[in-house]
Order: structure tokens, then sequence, then C-alpha cells
């Protein structure tokens, strides 16, 4: 009969785990072969060893002890019985160790939470000194493959950082200098079913659609959508615009001086505010978690808060499942390409491959189609890893809408694009649904005001003086921090000295050691001292206009 629980056993040697009928460790030496695996490892810079059903404990500080100092050790044990056992057995003063947790149970987020606390690490090694993991087949290498993804997101946005954090950055700063000429004001929720357009070859399938029932819906486009629409006659209710390089400001040439109403990003670059001419609204995109961002989130502004979906398409989705009160019908988010076509026509993706045209060249843009990363769908269309992230971003968006509020949601792309989880529509369904909703007044949607601001909204600040006055405050406190990095100024102290520059933590966007400010190293704070007399410089400028 085997044992329901599991339970310590003596033997000649060392004390053992039986379970289930089975011992834990070898029956002759179990410390000696714990100690042993632990050792066997070579040892890696930043490395997160995830330790398997610990049992016992045999081996653990030996793996400790062996490892480099940017190398940590995560406990986990996915069996609530042996859980509980070595919860028991865990050495004293092993949980005060900063280099390792215990986690119990197969909690991801949980999991996730405990691997940050223990530092940021490159990858993901996992250990196994006893035999308790095939107690739970399978958790271990779920609980790997989760922390290394999660690890590898951290390092993709430290890289989009990076390279990208300057400019966006640089672009709020200006934004913000310049609230007057935009005068934002909050967006309107839409009433009528919402047709949401990106730029892909399904968009054209749906301009028949809109030739018989615009009036009905409202037509929210990507800014890559709006030369495809515009060139068809259809100027859409609001565009989307999450881009920090002027790259975009060519997706606006069809425009010709029509006045469209933009929703463009606090990071977005400045001149997609004015190409597109109409209202002005703002969304606030959780680049980075951290203290920049969450003051910015403060101010008395109409932002719609956002969190970083990456795609300006996924963005406009989110946008929508927030804004629409009646259904969204998606069209052009394809996420994929035929063979020849990458956008549809008036994209000027598109008309970029078509103006390099000559005679021996065809007459598709097969250069784009197949590039290196491109894989074939199902379909037959083409997509890569980029877009079908994206894809699986918004089909998570989607089946959580679902979840709440079921036939709302629903796919006007035709059979090309990557697979959403959308109930997909005919054109003639697709019109019959639009038809059988009665038009509704517009209503606005106020700005969230956080508690700790109804003091100044009640004076009604303009968003100008708003927008000022963050300026000119992260001006005198990169003065401030210049003057003591420089040591014109008292030294306040380690500690502080970390807050200080913590608190403008796009000081540190850029330094791929960011890790290290704990430590305050001097070629650290000598880059941090380069950074706060560049963004000084800039504001100066700014408040000066």
């Amino acid at each position: 009969m085997t044992d329901s629980l599991p339970r310590i056993v003596e033997s000649p040697f060392q004390a053992n785990i039986q379970y289930r009928g089975r011992l834990l460790y070898p029956e002759r030496g179990p410390l000696v072969h714990a100690q042993r695996l632990a050792l066997a490892f070579e040892p890696e810079p930043a490395r997160l060893h995830l330790l398997a059903s610990p049992g016992l404990w045999y081996g653990l500080p030996e793996l400790l002890a062996s490892l480099p100092a940017d190398c940590a050790v995560l406990a986990l044990e996915a069996d609530p019985a042996l859980a509980e056992l070595s919860r028991l057995c865990l050495p004293e003063g092993l949980d005060a160790n900063p280099r390792f947790a215990f986690v119990e149970g197969f909690d991801p987020s949980a999991l996730v939470e405990a691997a940050r606390r223990l530092g940021r690490f490159r990858r993901v090694r996992l250990v196994r000194l006893s035999g308790g993991a095939a107690f739970s087949p399978g958790a271990y290498e779920k609980a790997e493959a989760l922390l290394n993804e999660d690890f590898s997101a951290f390092w993709k946005n430290r890289v989009s950082l990076m390279a990208m954090g300057r400019l966006w950055v640089r672009n709020i700063f200006r934004n913000l200098a310049r609230l007057d000429e935009m005068a934002p004001e909050p967006l309107p929720r839409f009433r009528k079913p919402v047709l949401l357009c990106g730029a892909g070859p399904s968009l054209e399938l749906v301009l028949p659609l809109l030739h018989r029932c615009r009036g009905q819906l409202d037509l929210v486009a990507v800014d890559t959508a709006v030369g495809p629409l515009v060139q068809a006659g259809y100027l859409p209710d609001l565009v989307v615009c999450l881009e920090a390089q002027i790259w975009n400001l060519r997706d606006f040439l069809p425009l010709n001086g029509v006045a469209l109403p933009i929703l463009a990003d606090l990071s977005s670059h400045p001149a997609s505010f004015k190409a597109a001419g109409g209202r002005t609204h703002l969304s606030l995109t959780a680049i980075e978690e951290g203290p920049f961002l969450r003051r910015l989130g403060a101010l008395a502004l109409p932002f719609l808060s956002l969190p970083p979906l990456g795609s300006v398409g996924v963005h406009a989705f989110e946008v929508a499942l927030r804004l629409a009160e009646a259904p969204i019908l998606l069209a052009g988010l394809d996420f994929a390409w035929p063979v020849g076509k990458s956008h549809a026509r008036g994209a000027p993706a598109l008309m970029a491959a078509e103006f390099r045209r000559i005679r021996l060249s065809g007459e598709a843009d097969f250069a784009g189609s197949f590039r290196p990363e491109a894989r074939k769908t199902p379909s037959g269309w083409f997509s890569d890893h980029v877009l079908s992230r994206y894809a699986a971003l918004a089909a998570e968006l989607a089946a959580a809408r679902k979840a709440l509020a079921p036939g709302q949601l629903f796919d006007l792309r035709g059979p090309g694009g990557l697979d959403l989880g959308l109930r997909r529509l005919s054109p003639e369904d697709a019109l019959a649904l639009v038809q059988s909703f009665p038009p509704l007044p517009a209503s606005p949607l106020p700005p969230a005001t956080p508690p700790q601001l109804e003091d100044l909204q009640s004076s009604n600040p303009s968003p100008h003086s708003v927008g000022r006055a963050f300026l000119e405050s992260e001006l005198r406190e990169l003065v401030a921090l210049e003057s003591i990095l420089r040591g014109s100024s008292p030294h306040p102290g380690s500690t502080a000295l970390g807050g200080l520059i913590a608190e403008r933590d796009y000081l540190l966007w850029t330094q791929p050691d960011a890790h290290r400010l704990g430590e305050l190293p001097q070629d650290l704070l000598n880059r941090i001292l380069v950074e706060v007399a560049y963004w000084s410089g800039l504001l100066g400028e700014l408040l000066r206009d």
C-alpha cells in the first residue's frame, strides 16, 4: 500500500522522504548524491536556477555557494503535500537570503513575482536534486517556459527602451509644451456599430459595405488605413496613431488639407497632430512601469490610458473596445498578407512598391512578400513572428470581451487573415447587423480624474498650463540633480540620490545596466549626468519658446 502523505524516513546514512511508494533520494548517500548534482552545473552568468521539488533541501547550500553573484535560486514545489513538508524542513535563515525564494504551488503570477524580486536574469536553468518532480509531470517545464518568456519580454522591452526611449520622452515633452495648439478633448463614446479598419489587404472587402451604410457606422481607422479609405471617398470618424517616428506622416498625404479627428499617443511624433488637422484626443501608453509615467498619468489631462500593445492595429482595437457601446466589426487587421500584396491599395507601403516598378519588376510587391522571416499560414497567406504575436494579443483582447459581452465582435476580414477567434460575417450579414441598430446620439466620455487632483481640477486649469507646470517642475528637479552629480551641491546620501534618479526613470531607459542603480557605480552616474544635461537643455529650450 502506497503512502498518501510524504514522510521522513531515517536510514543508516541520512534522512530520506518516502511518498506514494517511493523514495525521493537514493537509499545510499542521499545527501552526497544531491551535492554532486548541485556541483555538476557549470556556472553561467545571469541565470535563475529553478529548483524543482526541493524536498529536504539537500544540495542547495552547495548550489548557492557555487553560483556567480548575479545568479539566484527559486525553489518551486508544485505538489501541496510535498510543499508543506519542504516548508517545515526549510533550513534556518535561508528565507532571509536575498538570492533565494520558495514558491509553493504552481501559481504563474506568484512565480513571476518571486523571480522578479530576485533580480533580472537572462535565462532559467531547471535543477532537479530530488525525485519529487515526478509527482507533478510537466509543471516544472511549464514554469521554466513561463519564466523564460517573462525574461525574454523584459529584455526585448529593454532593447526597445534603449533604441526608442529617448525619442519617446522627447516627443512627450514636446507635445506637453504645445498643448495650447492641440487643445485636447475628451473622447466621445461610439454609439453606432464600429467598423475598425487596419490597412491589410482585406480592407478592400468592406468598401462596398461602406458605400451602402456609411452613415450608420462609426469608422475608426489606424493611421496607415487613412489613404485607402480617403481615396475610396470615406473619411474616418477617428484616426488612431501610435508612431513616434516621422515615417507615418506619409499616411496623411491623401488628406490634401481635409481635417480628421485623431487619437494620438502622447509619445507620438508632434507632426502627427498637425498632419491630421482635426480635433485632438490623447492616449497615454504605459511604455514602462515607473514613476515618470505614473506622474504623467496623474495630470489633469483627458488621457485615455492604455497598456503597451506594440502594434497600432492592436492599440486601435483596445481603443474601440474601451469606447464602443455597439458591435465592433474588424476589417484590414489581417496580421498576414497574400503573395505580392502587403497592404490594401492606397496604403503607403504598397504605393512605394508600385512607384519602384519597372517593366521587368512585375506588378506586385514580391520583395515584401518573400522576406526571410515570412512563413505560410493555413489560409495560404504569409505572416511572421512579430505579426503572429500581435494577432495573439488581439485574440486575447477579443476573448476577454467575448467572455463579458458575447455577440459584440465580428470578423469582416475574409478568409486570409490570422484567426482571432471571432465570428466571421458575410457582407450581407454585416449589412443586416448594422442596419438593425437605430442611430443614437453621441455621448462624451469624461476624462478620468485622479482623486488627488480634485482641488486642481476644480479651478479648471487649461491643458497648456498643466503641461507647462509639469515641464517647469521637471526642469527644476533636473537642474538640482545635475548640481549634485557635478559636486556643486551637497551629496544627499546614496539612498536619497538613488531615489532622485529613480523618480525620473527615463534617465535610465537608455542604460543597458540600469539594474545597477542601487549600487550607484560611478560609470553609471557619469552616463546619467549626460542624460540629465541633455534633458535639462531640451526643457529649457521648450519653455523659452
